[in-house]
């Protein structure tokens, strides 16, 4: 705003009056009190002018109402525009600085329409828009906030149940072993102490032996010593077999009580040194920015959709191909279109419009998955083999073979690595350029036919035997799982711009479509869209395409 401090009038200044100014003038950049304002009105000169109030003037921002209508340079007052230089001059300034520029307007013609122009309700405009970006982006950040919130109390009411069922799973087992450690002594101490009343009775005999031998020997007679002494010593033959059968019934070796805790029990001391990772996720935006585009201003319209979900999804059948025995797919940067034959083992390669360029036999048995890997070559996998064969579809010929841990059908490529879906092994990752491999993710389960695609920094894959469609990060950290009965016997899968997951349901004749965060789920296409027998999946993510490697013919869609 401009001073709030009292504005002078500039004439009675001038005659060395000081007097309070009631309205400014400003193209003569001076305020007027109410005595001077008559004779600025009467004059002929200056009559024309618009006056404000200075109330109104103090309204004006600092830097607006610094602008004065004299030249600093030559204190002249500016006549003149000169579009060339887009700047505003005094006749001085002509002579000096645009003396060859071409095109001078007059300034009373440019700026007589300055607040009715477009450009000033275009900028006014354009305030509004940006404020109300400003509204929904700080609404945005706040719901975010909130999210953040929710998520964090989420996951840690999940820690705290999951501790506590690992608690209440650990007492459960602790309880157990404790009354088997209890069961155990009880018996030992049953044992020995059965044992210990035997020998009680035979020490009691003992003793009365005794007794009677020194009876014998004091008061018997002769006769009565002899038969006596048989006597006792048939009872002592008896007592010597009894502890002499105790040496070898085993009755008096050491019994001892013994506690095994299992290997995997103690190593969660040493393996598990964390309860899980928490990382933080960026997504595409959900704030939409809007602008008005305004013609004269050009006033640039910005505009980020929303990601498109599940429920929006709509394919539009663009092609079917009489092609029969089609189980792996794939497209090319170009939009080419990759078919693995599995009946009469060759590899098809179609132009983007669908029409044949080329077939290209294929030497092992029953090939089942291709992936493009660049512009030249592409990547086939066999039902029973332990190779990947790497194939030049120019010259027709194999450039090399990779060694798979197991067998290998569903593949992929990304970034310079294969990924195979190894059976009964999991995911192997193999860097192309010199085969070195390593286990991504171990599983056991992975059966036959399942497939394998990624997306940014997750790995999808279908496990066939299971009926589940798992999700990890590239270092092989596990994000979700998802099972049910729409999908049955899954097998081809891709991935779109929006990273939702579209599987063959091999076992529902179907494809459906799974959420990024694998919790929304749909059915996409079924029999009445020609799926029938789907196997392989291939989504071109720059056209918006989706290709269904079908058993009866392969049938091309766009998402629309």
């Amino acid at each position: 705003m401009a001073s709030s401090s009292t504005v002078s009038c500039g004439v009675c200044d001038s005659q060395h009056t000081t007097t309070n100014a009631d309205y400014w003038c400003p193209e003569c950049d001076e305020g007027l009190c109410s005595q001077c304002l008559k004779y600025h009105s009467a004059s002929k000169a200056l009559r024309n002018h618009d006056i404000i109030s200075v109330d109104n003037y103090k309204q004006l921002p600092p830097s607006i109402a610094n602008i004065s209508p004299y030249c600093s340079q030559h204190d002249r007052k500016f006549k003149n525009y000169c579009p060339q230089h887009e700047s505003i001059s005094c006749p001085l300034c002509i002579q000096s600085n645009h003396a060859n520029c071409v095109g001078i307007l007059s300034l009373e013609n440019v700026i007589q329409t300055a607040k009715t122009s477009v450009l000033l309700e275009s900028l006014d405009q354009n305030l509004k828009d940006i404020k109300l970006n400003f509204e929904r982006v700080v609404k945005d950040r706040t719901q975010n906030l909130v999210e953040i919130q929710n998520q964090r109390q989420k996951f840690h009411d999940e820690i705290k149940q999951l501790r506590n069922k690992i608690n209440e799973h650990l007492d459960s087992l602790e309880q157990l072993i404790l009354q088997d450690l209890y069961a155990a002594e009880e018996k030992v101490k049953s044992q020995i102490e059965d044992f210990l009343g035997k020998l009680a009775e035979h020490t009691e005999k003992m003793d009365l032996l005794q007794t009677n031998m020194s009876a014998i020997k004091e008061y018997a007679s002769d006769l009565q010593a002899f038969l006596g002494s048989k006597m006792v010593e048939t009872e002592i033959k008896k007592h010597e077999i009894f502890m002499q059968s105790l040496f070898e019934d085993g009755s008096l070796q050491k019994i001892d009580l013994n506690c095994k805790i299992k290997d995997n029990l103690s190593d969660v001391l040493s393996t598990v040194t964390s309860f899980g990772s928490i990382s933080v996720e960026s997504n595409s935006p959900l704030v939409v920015l809007q602008t008005e585009k305004d013609k004269q201003a050009q006033i640039r319209t910005f505009h980020h959709a929303p990601p498109t979900t599940v429920n929006d999804i709509k394919m539009t059948l663009k092609r079917k191909f009489e092609f029969t025995c089609v189980t792996g797919c794939s497209f090319s940067s170009k939009g080419d279109i990759f078919l693995v034959d599995y009946g009469k083992i060759r590899l098809l390669i179609l132009k983007e419009d669908g029409t044949l360029h080329s077939d290209i036999p294929l030497s092992n048995q029953n090939p089942v998955d291709v992936t493009c890997i660049d512009d030249k070559t592409v990547a086939v996998s066999f039902q029973s083999s332990n190779q990947i064969q790497i194939i030049n579809i120019l010259t027709k010929k194999i450039e090399s073979m990779i060694k798979t841990t197991s067998s290998c059908q569903g593949i992929c490529y990304a970034d310079g690595h294969l990924l195979c879906c190894n059976t009964g092994t999991g995911i192997q990752k193999v860097k192309v350029s010199d085969n070195r491999s390593s286990t991504l993710v171990k599983d056991d389960t992975l059966s036959g036919w399942s497939f394998v695609t990624t997306s940014k920094d997750k790995i999808f894959y279908t496990n066939r035997s299971n009926n589940t469609v798992s999700c990890y990060t590239v270092t092989g950290e596990k994000k979700w799982e998802y099972k049910d009965q729409s999908v049955r016997s899954p097998r081809g899968i891709s991935v779109d711009k929006d990273s939702n997951v579209y599987i063959a349901s091999y076992g529902n004749n179907i494809i459906i479509v799974l959420s990024s965060d694998g919790k929304q789920v749909r059915k996409l296409l079924g029999t009445v869209d020609g799926i029938r027998i789907p196997f392989g999946l291939a989504f071109d993510v720059k056209k918006d395409k989706l290709i269904v490697a079908n058993h009866n013919g392969p049938v091309l869609y766009e998402r629309c």
